[in-house]
């Protein structure tokens, strides 16, 4: 293939691996999400400036 017939091409190149959709559920960084969210429970959301 060369780059025109690949620039005609409607359709994408890439091929997805469905091996990797084992993973879609999976909780990857739990702990750093653990860790925001507490962060977020005791300290809160930053102010926003514009409204001052």
């Amino acid at each position: 293939m060369n780059i025109e017939e690949l620039n005609k091409r409607k359709a994408p190149i890439v091929v997805i691996d469905n091996s990797l959709k084992k993973y879609k559920e999976l909780p990857i960084f739990q702990d750093k999400v653990d860790k925001a969210n507490e962060m977020l429970r005791t300290v809160g959301l930053p102010k926003d400036i514009n409204k001052i």
